[in-house]
């Protein structure tokens, strides 16, 4: 099995395509396990460093080594994509997750803080194949008029996974050990990957171009000025978005006195709204703006700008709260949308390239923004700093977004 095919008389609507969406609820359930596990050590990043006795800005790097490893390995591994199938990577990935999450658990729990950064990498690089493989078969197999919604759904499975990360790992870290919640991602990784297994009995699939194609593609792809617009903009937003998620939980620790648990419930808030935002946004460019995909980006970018000031000259923990929902919502309305920007300015036989180079971009951003953020704390010794730089990046967002061109142009 390959990458999937558009059929010829596929009905319109997106709960018309019912093999359709069952095929996108089992990946949607595989990313939420796995994108999970990106995030679990966030919440206790102060309980990693008193571990390990090392800073918290030391400590991030257990956070960023995963997207890290997405953003360094995405591409090759896109270029797998293409010549081994969606299915085949995908399958292969599940196995090295579950792998390197048992590794994290066993590194965890006996303070072995390189063999856990290992890990992590490893885990990274197969979190990034079943990121870019479901997201091309997601838009492969739904109808133009659906495809936006389609993978706006898709990319709620991140804060899901995200918040669920957020507050699971508190709890088994106060009950057992922080470390134990990586077992839990290799048994759920094991699961998602079964019921994905069974989504696909009633999806057709089509074989992949050769390998040689999709190296002659990468410049042509490169060359469309709508996928480096694209590149560019998930970038920004993925750096607000692990930015807001990596430090919030420390930063209201330790400037507003609430405990771990709290912290981690709170910063929750800003990726669980993605689930509504992320489809809400692909919902809206598909129907109200006859699939349009600039202006949700222009005002995703236009609403965070000023919300993330705000964030950081928050003196109560209850206006943070609100206002990480409202900057959890509009970052996010960026995510699907960006995918279809991207995919929908490319031959459909380029798709995996073009959303290998997208994730390559995007997870860039979500890895260098928390060590940039931390470097910047730790050479003040203050969050202003780490709150300008997030402010910078969502004007250089913003920009894009407004001079960019239409997809597909």
């Amino acid at each position: 099995m390959g990458a999937a095919t558009t059929s010829t008389s596929k009905p319109t609507g997106l709960l018309g395509q019912r093999s359709a969406v069952g095929c996108l609820l089992g990946v949607w359930l595989l990313s939420v396990v796995t994108q999970g596990y990106i995030i679990v050590p966030a919440s206790v990043l102060p309980i990693i460093s008193t571990e390990f006795a090392i800073p918290s800005s030391t400590a991030v790097l257990v956070v960023s080594a995963t997207p890290g490893a997405w953003a360094l390995t995405n591409f090759a591994f896109g270029v797998g994509i293409d010549t081994f199938g969606d299915v085949a990577s995908i399958i292969a990935a599940v196995f090295t997750v579950v792998g390197a999450a048992l590794l994290s658990w066993w590194a965890g729990s006996n303070q072995f803080f390189w063999l856990l950064i290992l890990a992590r990498i490893i885990a990274g690089a197969g979190i990034g194949i079943i990121w870019t493989a479901s997201a091309n078969v997601v838009g492969q197999i739904f109808t133009t008029d659906t495809r936006g919604t389609a993978l706006g759904v898709f990319t709620t499975s991140a804060p899901a996974g995200f918040a669920l990360g957020q507050i699971v790992t508190p709890a088994i870290a106060q009950g057992y050990s922080w470390a134990a919640t990586f077992l839990v991602v290799a048994a759920g990784s094991l699961l998602a990957l079964g019921l994905f297994w069974i989504s696909l009995w009633n999806v057709e699939l089509r074989d992949r171009e050769s390998a040689e194609n999709v190296f002659q593609n990468f410049w042509e792809v490169l060359g469309s000025r709508p996928v480096r617009f694209g590149c560019a903009m998930a970038f920004a937003a993925y750096s607000l978005y692990l930015f807001m998620n990596s430090w919030m939980p420390t930063y209201l620790a330790e400037n507003f006195e609430v405990s771990l648990a709290l912290g981690g419930l709170l910063s929750a808030l800003f990726p669980a709204v993605g689930i509504v935002s992320r489809a809400g946004g692909g919902y809206v460019s598909d129907r109200a703006l006859g699939q349009r995909r600039l202006p949700v980006l222009r005002a995703s970018f236009l609403v965070a700008l000023p919300v993330t000031v705000l964030v950081a000259y928050a003196t109560s923990v209850r206006l943070i709260a609100v206002l990480l929902i409202v900057a959890g919502f509009v970052i996010q309305l960026t995510f699907g949308i960006v995918y279809s920007y991207v995919q929908e300015s490319v031959p459909p036989d380029m798709s995996g390239t073009a959303l290998s180079l997208l994730g390559t971009a995007g997870v860039a951003g979500a890895f260098s923004a928390p060590l940039v953020a931390g470097a910047l704390i730790r050479v003040t010794d203050a969050y202003a700093t780490a709150f300008g730089y997030a402010v910078a990046i969502a004007v250089f967002g913003l920009g894009l977004a407004w001079f960019g061109p239409e997809s597909g142009t």
